[in-house]
């Protein structure tokens, strides 16, 4: 199976040495590692299906886990640590997602579903979100041209949106994590690569101080310039024509 391209940049806390850590404060510098409150994963799935929502549901209204149904075939991609080494993609999953576009299939959504597991092999989602975990980490997706992140979702391939859930609650508006979310692809006959990263923003927020968060697909500045990240990998897309 063809690999995916190594991430150049660095992608995981907790592999390189703690020295070259920066504290989850940007003030007072700390010792990262005792200081987080969930382990380092060395797996992370990503799981994409593609289906449909349901009579009555709309994907601008955000809809729940709930509110899909599954038509058509489950894609994976898996990127993990392998042999000490930073995060690569691995033969247990293929080398891209091949997707349909709403121009030619406009009731088509897939739902993309992110678990992460530990060097014991267990799932650690969890980890994530308790110990209001849930207030400093958010997974982003983001497009690039000529080393450019676009900044306006008119002009993204695909669309977005976040449907978590927290101890049977729907946090996606208010709270979102992107562990699971609902994507559509807005062009057609496009190969492009999905830029996936899950923010640490440590003893701060990823609120705005208005209680706002920042879009999918473009973390603010300051989040940028200070905030931690516990992933950031591609993931090859195909969009069909």
């Amino acid at each position: 199976m063809k690999r995916i391209k190594t991430s150049t940049l660095p992608i995981l806390l907790g592999i390189f040495t703690i020295g070259i850590f920066a504290a989850c404060s940007p003030d007072t510098p700390e010792d990262e590692g005792k200081n987080k409150l969930h382990e380092d994963p060395t797996k992370a799935v990503f799981t994409l299906v593609e289906g449909k929502l349901k009579a009555g549901k709309t994907f601008d209204a955000m809809p729940h886990e709930e509110d899909f149904e599954a038509t058509g075939k489950t894609q994976t991609i898996v990127w993990e640590v392998i042999k000490g080494e930073h995060f690569k993609t691995s033969d247990a999953g293929q080398d891209r997602f091949y997707v349909k576009s709403i121009k030619q299939n406009p009731d088509v959504v897939y739902s993309l579903k992110i678990d992460y597991y530990n060097r014991e092999g267990k799932i650690m989602n969890n980890q994530f979100f308790d110990n209001e975990q849930d207030r400093i980490h958010q997974h982003f997706f983001e497009y690039f041209e000529n080393g450019a992140r676009i900044g306006k979702k008119e002009n993204l391939p695909y669309d977005y949106t976040y449907a978590d859930t927290y101890n049977g609650k729907f946090i996606g508006a208010t709270n979102p994590m992107g562990f699971f979310g609902f994507m559509r692809f807005v062009q057609s006959n496009k190969n492009f690569n999905l830029k996936v990263e899950l923010m640490h923003a440590g003893r701060s927020s990823k609120f705005n101080q208005d209680g706002s968060v920042s879009p999918f697909y473009k973390p603010s500045k300051e989040q940028k310039g200070l905030a931690l990240w516990d992933l950031s990998v591609t993931l090859p897309i195909e969009i069909a024509e």
